[in-house]
């Protein structure tokens, strides 16, 4: 038996002795009756006992329903662990399946964790998410805005929703929420700005895109972050502002646009490019051959050379044309580009003795050069030397199949029939260059961008 058992027992004997005691000595009064109406009377002693006997009940009984509601308290709240763990392994076995990629059960898991626990915020967005992969815009709509009711401080489900409009084409309704983004933390808000940009630039609104980065360099300027990777939506926007304003006839102030850009960079091939038939647009043909020089001399990029040749040609200046493509060559570290180009440009005045000359100094120079061997081969033609000639054909067959410059993106490897200043698959400027394999490492040609050869161009 217990020791608290034992006292309480004994100090329930004592408290009977006492309580008979005090009966004893005050029978007489602790007999009479109390009267409590219509006949009913009771014990002095009996009251005593019963007034006592229900104040201590009501506490008990107090104390008993508080004990009943924190057992069924407890029985709730193991209920509901239980069933947030189990709603917690359906999460996660939802994102799982969707790492699989496996859409419609990855939902499910979803949608039974939702079931148990509706303001599950993690369930809502990757639901969100699944419902945008499978197209289901509408839903996967209405499943961010839920998350973003939940918490309501949290940006994640803004830009689930950005992209969910996105997606399903509604650029105002996400530029709106971009908008609302900023709104909320207008100094941190460089994803949101970043994002705001791109769709600006796909919606090709130049003027917008370009306010948006001013913006971003602003705030890279004042979080002290450096503003490098930014650089080519710099020049890239400033150039499309720029062919804006040349396509409107406003050649002068897309030229002052155009001759800042070089300064930030001098390898940014569509800003000379720009600059000189801009110039020239203005009768100013002289300043822009300049401009493409001085373009070729930064980046050796033979879209210059090609540009300066149907300059002169369209003119009607050959002799020009093969002083500026000979005055490249002198310039120029390694001659492999500009030689081509001026033994290409002797082919197409007829003056084959000279075109021969310079193709054959580069026939020990590259290794892969279709285009060579097919002018060689059309010139061994013209000189009767057939032999030769077929030669010549059978190795542009062994090499391509295509006989034309090829030009590819630097960045995302997409191919374009002709150079162009700017990507539509990545959105890169200035990553357009000729596809072209050497034996020798592209540094030793010594051209910055290392352009080279696989086929002619296209006249």
């Amino acid at each position: 038996m217990r020791i608290r058992t034992v006292l309480y027992l004994m100090i329930g004997a004592i408290v009977v002795a006492v309580l008979s005691i005090l009966y004893t000595a005050n029978r007489d009064t602790l007999d009479r009756p109390v009267v409590l109406g219509h006949g009913v009377s009771l014990p002095v002693w009996f009251a005593v006992l019963l007034v006592s006997g229900v104040s201590m009940l009501v506490p008990l009984l107090f104390g008993v329903l508080r004990d009943v509601r924190r057992m069924f308290g407890s029985l709730t709240a193991r209920r509901r662990m239980r069933s947030l763990q189990d709603a917690e392994q359906r999460y996660l076995e939802g994102v799982e399946s969707m790492l699989n990629g496996r859409e419609e059960r990855a939902l499910e898991h979803f949608n039974a964790v939702l079931a148990a626990d509706p303001d599950h915020f993690e369930a809502l967005l990757k639901a969100g998410e699944v419902l945008r992969t499978m197209r289901r815009y509408g839903e996967a709509i209405e499943y961010h805005r839920r998350a973003a009711r939940v918490r309501e401080g949290d940006l994640s489900p803004l830009y689930s929703l950005v992209s969910d409009y996105e997606d399903s084409g509604a650029m105002d309704n996400a530029k709106a929420v971009l908008n609302r983004i900023i709104d909320l933390n207008p100094k941190r808000s460089l994803n949101a700005y970043r994002k705001y940009r791109a769709i600006c630039i796909s919606e090709g609104a130049w003027e917008k895109a370009w306010e948006i980065q001013q913006k971003i360099e602003e705030q890279l300027g004042e979080l002290g972050r450096p503003r490098k990777a930014e650089k080519k939506y710099h020049l890239g926007i400033r150039y499309m502002l720029a062919r804006r304003l040349i396509d409107q006839g406003k050649h002068r102030e897309a030229i002052g646009i155009l001759r800042r850009l070089p300064r930030i960079d001098p390898g940014f091939v569509p800003s000379h490019l720009a600059l000189g038939k801009a110039l020239a647009a203005i009768g100013q043909p002289e300043e822009a051959v300049q401009v493409w020089e001085e373009g070729y001399q930064a980046t050796g990029h033979p879209i210059f050379l090609s540009t300066i040749e149907d300059h002169y040609l369209s003119a009607e200046q050959p002799r020009r044309a093969i002083e500026a493509l000979k005055d490249a060559l002198w310039k120029g570290k390694k001659d492999t580009i500009p030689r081509f180009f001026l033994g290409k440009l002797y082919y197409r005045l007829e003056m084959i003795d000279e075109a021969l000359q310079q193709f054959a100094r580069l026939k020990g120079q590259v290794a892969y050069f279709p285009t060579l061997h097919y002018y060689l081969a059309k010139i061994m033609e013209r000189h009767g030397n057939h032999r030769e000639a077929l030669r010549e054909l059978e190795t542009v067959l062994q090499q391509t199949e295509v006989l034309r410059v090829e030009y590819v993106c630097a960045t995302c490897a997409r191919r374009h029939p002709a150079w162009a200043d700017y990507c539509d698959r990545c959105g890169e400027w200035n990553s357009v260059v000729v596809d072209f394999r050497e034996e020798r490492p592209v540094e030793e040609l010594g051209l910055s961008t290392a352009p080279v050869y696989t086929a002619e161009t296209e006249e």
